[in-house]
């Protein structure tokens, strides 16, 4: 699928990015369009996260990590930091991107930082997912021509930096993870109809 603006012009791991942020957009769209409040904050057991939480989870986590992919992409063209790929990652980087994935074969605990906290109307969490993502992809359009291998960003965990490619490929892998948390929700016995 090639989505509005994906310039051809754009080396193919920038396509690809691209193309999934816009997927995830519209997976997300039509996840959440059909439902009521209820059906938005149903929770599929006490410990697990309702719809809501899963794309509040996104909106945190994406929120906050896109500053600081901005401030490293700024650092890394004023140091004249760029290359044309394709790059490499390493094994930490490949490994992480893998484990984000969906289905999460390993579960992982949010770092508190990540938690969803006040959960709002599904009109307000919709459209600021929504906006995230144009954010995340016009970055990822931007990043073009910058070395995505050698410019770092820092991750929730303070000893990991990642490189900015993998740090795109973790955050567009996390939003599938999440968001399929959220079909499973919805296609559970009990929920509201």
């Amino acid at each position: 699928m090639s989505g509005p603006g994906v310039s051809p012009a754009l080396p193919e791991e920038l396509r690809d990015l691209c193309e999934q942020i816009d997927n995830i957009k519209e997976d997300a769209l039509e996840l959440s369009a059909p439902l009521d409040e209820s059906q938005w904050n149903w929770k599929p057991a006490p410990a697990r996260w309702s719809i809501a939480e899963c794309l509040t989870h996104l909106n945190v986590v994406n929120g906050l990590d896109l500053p600081q992919i901005t401030d490293v992409m700024k650092r890394g063209r004023a140091d004249g930091w760029t290359g044309t790929g394709p790059f490499r990652y390493g094994f930490l980087s490949r490994r992480f991107v893998r484990m984000s994935e969906a289905p999460g074969k390993i579960k992982m605990r949010a770092p508190k930082v990540y938690l969803p906290s006040l959960v709002q109307s599904k009109e307000i969490v919709v459209a600021e997912f929504l906006s995230i993502h144009d954010r995340l992809r016009q970055l990822v359009v931007e990043s073009n021509g910058l070395d995505l291998a050698r410019i770092k960003v820092p991750s929730p965990f303070p000893w990991v930096k990642f490189p900015l490619g993998a740090r795109f490929a973790v955050l567009t892998a996390h939003d599938r993870r999440h968001l399929r948390q959220a079909w499973e929700a919805r296609k559970q016995p009990d929920f509201p109809v």
